[in-house]
C-alpha cells in the first residue's frame, strides 16, 4: 500500500497536511476515511502530492469529495504540486478539466495560508 502520512500544523486555525507518496491506485478507501475524520475534526486540509507518482480516478474522486465536504463546512482544502515539473497528477487534472476546481499551490506555506483563509479554489469559501 502506498504511504500516506499526516502532519498537523498547530497554528490557529488548525490545519492538516496529508502527504501522498508513490502510486495511489488502491488506497482511495483509506484516504477517504482519513480525510473524513480530519474534516469532522474541523481541520483545514492540504494534500501534498509533490512525491505522488500516480493517482487513479478513484483517488481523484476522493479528493473531489473531500474538497466538496470542506467547502460545505467552510473549511479550506488545497493541493500541493511540484513547481517546475509536469507530473502525472498535473496531467490527470488537465485531462479531466478539474484543475481549476482545486486551490493548487507549489509552496507549503502558501497552501497553509490559503486553507486557513478558507480557500478551496481560486476564491474564498462561502460562509456556512
Amino acid at each position: 500500500m502506498a504511504p500516506i502520512s499526516v502532519t498537523l500544523a498547530r497554528r490557529d486555525p488548525p490545519a492538516a497536511v496529508r502527504s501522498l507518496e508513490g502510486v495511489h491506485d488502491a488506497s482511495a478507501g483509506r484516504l477517504d476515511n482519513e480525510l473524513a475524520v480530519l474534516l469532522e475534526e474541523g481541520r483545514r486540509i492540504v494534500i501534498d502530492l509533490r512525491d505522488a507518482e500516480f493517482i487513479d480516478s478513484t483517488t481523484l474522486s476522493v479528493l473531489l469529495g473531500a474538497r466538496r465536504r470542506a467547502e460545505q463546512s467552510a473549511l479550506g482544502f488545497a493541493l500541493l504540486l511540484p513547481d517546475g515539473s509536469y507530473t502525472q497528477v498535473h496531467q490527470i487534472l488537465d485531462l479531466t478539466g478539474l484543475g481549476p476546481i482545486f486551490a493548487i499551490f507549489g509552496k507549503l506555506d502558501e497552501a497553509l495560508t490559503a486553507v486557513r483563509a478558507g480557500r478551496v479554489a481560486g476564491r474564498p469559501v462561502r460562509a456556512a
